[in-house]
């Protein structure tokens, strides 16, 4: 994004820029479930095709996602952590046990995303900046993220968040009108806390971390979304979307190898689709991160979605995810000609 930008730029204009990876996105996913199962099946397989070529079993997660509190402020009716369908206990991660994963994290050198949600919204916990701290503390390298609905999101929250050290603040706001209005907390953040410590040119779109920006620099995306959405079953757990649908075959899930997800109790899930955490791959109080990344409930988990398997594992298997979160730069032009090719 060229520094003119954004210097003659509204604040209120980057919901549209913000926005159009994930209509993308979406629009690319309703082309998808819209075709037949067997071209579902050729595309899926012409895509990990090139994704499983490059893993690397031995690699360390590139994201870390802390569900510090149990709880979300929000309605949308996808979502099993919405107020009118949450029947979780209300749990806060302890800061000590916080810690102790941070601590492991900084022995690693760990260099990837430290996120505050898994489901749930992260400014439901008080002294969030104090987590961020310490995250920045002892992993200076990494990508610090908070994703919220904005709900909760005040000039002071919103200041100790970025006194303490984050690099990304992307406010998803869910609303059931397509006229888009930003909230008045969110503004008020906007222009009294954002405009006034940053140039406009210090403020990035766009929410792709390939390395950490200089601390002067602050990530802010702004997302409107549909309260109402239908998105992926989630495996089963979508309150919105029935899960005795036909399943295409899709074998590959890139998750497992990409995102490590701990709930408020410490349990690690093998992806955020497992939204209770009823597969467990173990639990932080008692394990050390690598034990649990390289330990066989995972390779496990692996080898089956490797071998297009996804039969094999009882929750990928009611999952309609497409299973790529993000095909690497270099592949996507060559995957575009192969689809145009066809």
């Amino acid at each position: 994004m060229s520094e003119n930008f954004w210097r003659n730029t509204s604040l209120d204009s980057i919901e549209f820029l913000s926005n159009l990876k994930h209509r993308i996105k979406k629009n690319f996913h309703k082309f998808f479930t819209g075709l037949s199962e067997d071209y579902q099946i050729k595309i899926h397989k012409w895509i990990t095709e090139e994704v499983k070529n490059n893993i690397k079993k031995d690699k360390l997660f590139d994201a870390i996602y802390f569900e510090i509190r149990s709880r979300c402020n929000s309605t949308c009716s996808f979502c099993a952590a919405s107020i009118q369908n949450e029947i979780r206990p209300d749990i806060t991660m302890p800061i000590d046990l916080f810690k102790k994963v941070i601590n492991e994290l900084s022995l690693l050198n760990y260099r990837g995303k430290i996120a505050f949600h898994v489901n749930n919204d992260p400014l439901l916990v008080k002294n969030l900046e104090e987590y961020v701290a310490y995250a920045r503390s002892k992993c200076n390298d990494s990508w610090i993220q908070i994703l919220t609905n904005g709900k909760s999101l005040n000039n002071k929250n919103g200041q100790m968040l970025i006194d303490a050290g984050v690099n990304e603040i992307t406010i998803n706001v869910y609303t059931k009108e397509r006229k888009f209005n930003t909230p008045k907390n969110i503004k008020n953040f906007e222009k009294e806390v954002l405009l006034k410590k940053f140039a406009y040119n210090q403020i990035k779109e766009g929410h792709k971390n390939p390395k950490v920006e200089d601390k002067k620099t602050i990530n802010y995306n702004k997302i409107l979304r549909k309260v109402e959405d239908e998105l992926t079953n989630r495996s089963g757990s979508a309150p919105n979307k029935k899960t005795n649908q036909k399943i295409p075959n899709l074998g590959f899930c890139s998750y497992p190898f990409e995102q490590f997800n701990i709930d408020a109790k410490g349990n690690v899930s093998h992806c955020c689709a497992d939204f209770y955490f009823d597969n467990k791959m173990g639990n932080v109080k008692n394990q050390t991160i690598t034990e649990i990344w390289s330990g066989k409930k995972f390779n496990f988990i692996r080898d089956n979605l490797l071998q297009d398997k996804r039969k094999n594992l009882p929750m990928c298997s009611k999952c309609d995810h497409f299973g790529i979160n993000s095909l690497p730069k270099k592949y996507s032009k060559k995957m575009i000609y192969k689809l145009i090719r066809t």
